[in-house]
């Protein structure tokens, strides 16, 4: 049994002088057994002081990583900055990471690089973390970290872990084309970069002034010196931005500027067609069986000032004219109704960009003009009178060949009288037009 407790069997009288030896590093083992409990205490309570800080105050805008201030997203520094960073003058520190164990003293790492089929030890070092820092050339690496416990006795070794250390390409950019997204006329949102040092898993996007950020659907690494990037259309943002690039080891490059916009800052249409009206609840429906009114035109003058990825806004002028006859067995009514709307214009674009959608809400006014009866032998004095209305549509337009568009569509206008029950048309209506 005492044989099983010592480092190495033998006689008493060796054993009785290494309990001697061990009785007198006593006093140097406490000292380091506190220095070490020392250290993890200060290093526990700078850790928590920093997370502390952080959830208050929050991160600076640029966090300092590779040793220089970057202005990436921090999705990218995260997945690109690997175990290593680069300091100045671009010289790469490594880092090596394991596990951390409990009632260690420190850790000896040793780092074998591979030369032919042999491997030659090429870094031996202790460290009380659970990292080490080193500098490697290039080239295929293995290491093992050995623990030591509070009387420096070794703990088995772990196995092998083999890495490799790749050398690190300055990607360059030299031209992009396009030069810019015209969301009013392009279909395909891709970008070809040009210029050097390009490899598979480089990391490209779009940096805005603001600090927005627009990642492409697709990066296809075509050659070296050329990538080609595809975008949806959702992503797209209108601004200036910067082509932004770090390749697997970090090294970054960028180049600007390239903007997302439209040719045209605003879009006028103007356009004209038919328009019949068919009552939907009212007093004319109480009264008579007619309910198709077929005589009418429209016009319309569409102005759009707001343009984004997602749609357009603006305002839409509609004069409009209808004209009414209502036979009944001893009578007929007749009269007109000029009027027109002002609505509120939302334009969503399919994504080939030469069919929309077209939503709008708003109101106007009307008049009845010449409302009389017509009998057989006479006529009753025609009355005219204004009336207010509300309402909101749909339509359909497409642009056949630029700038001709054809267009069709629905209205629902509610009409404000001093008869009750107040009347409702629907108003369909198709027609062609002009874009300005």
């Amino acid at each position: 049994m005492a044989c099983l407790l010592r480092l190495n069997c033998g006689d008493p009288d060796s054993f009785m002088e290494d309990n001697k030896k061990r009785r007198s590093l006593g006093p140097e083992l406490k000292q380091k057994m506190l220095h070490n409990v020392v250290s993890r205490f200060l290093l526990f309570a700078s850790r928590s002081l920093f997370f502390f800080l952080t959830a208050v105050f929050g991160l600076p805008s640029a966090t300092v990583l590779w040793g220089q201030e970057l202005e990436y997203p921090m999705e990218y520094r995260e997945t690109y900055r690997g175990d290593y960073r680069i300091e100045e003058g671009g010289h790469f520190v490594q880092t090596l990471r394991w596990e951390e164990q409990e009632n260690v003293f420190y850790y000896e790492v040793e780092i074998e690089k591979q030369a032919g089929v042999l491997w030659e030890r090429h870094v031996r070092e202790r460290t009380e973390r659970s990292f080490l820092e080193v500098s490697l050339s290039p080239g295929i690496y293995r290491y093992r970290v050995r623990p030591y416990d509070f009387l420096e006795r070794p703990r088995p070794a772990a196995d092998w872990i083999q890495f490799e250390v790749l050398p690190a390409q300055q990607p360059e950019l030299s031209r992009f084309s396009p030069e810019a997204f015209y969301l009013d006329e392009d279909l395909a949102w891709s970008i070809d970069l040009f210029g050097s040092n390009f490899t598979e898993g480089i990391a490209v996007f779009l940096q805005g002034s603001r600090g927005n950020l627009i990642k492409p659907d697709t990066v296809i690494v075509e050659q070296e010196d050329r990538i080609h990037l595809v975008f949806s259309y959702a992503r797209l943002e209108t601004g200036s931005y910067t082509i932004q690039v770090i390749n697997p080891g970090g090294l970054t490059d960028n180049l600007g500027i390239f903007r997302i916009t439209f040719r045209k800052p605003v879009d006028i249409n103007i356009s004209a067609g038919y328009r019949p009206m068919v009552s939907l609840y009212g007093h004319i429906n109480e009264l008579f069986e007619t309910r198709l009114f077929p005589i009418g035109a429209y016009g319309r003058l569409s102005v759009i000032p707001f343009k984004k990825p997602w749609g357009y806004a603006g305002f839409e002028l509609e004069p409009s004219w209808n004209y009414f006859r209502i036979t009944q067995e001893y009578y007929t009514i007749r009269f007109q109704m000029p009027g027109g709307m002002l609505y509120g214009l939302y334009r969503y674009w399919f994504s080939n960009r030469i069919m929309a959608l077209n939503f709008r809400i708003g109101g106007g006014i009307y008049t009845v003009l010449n409302y009389h009866f017509v009998f057989p032998n006479t006529e009753s004095e025609p009355i005219t009178v204004l009336i207010p209305a509300i309402g909101a549509g749909v339509s359909f337009q497409w642009f056949i060949k630029r700038p001709f568009f054809v267009e069709a569509g629905l209205d629902f206008t509610h009409f404000f009288t001093v008869d009750n029950p107040q009347p409702a048309y629907l108003r369909p209506f198709t027609g062609a037009g002009w874009q300005f």
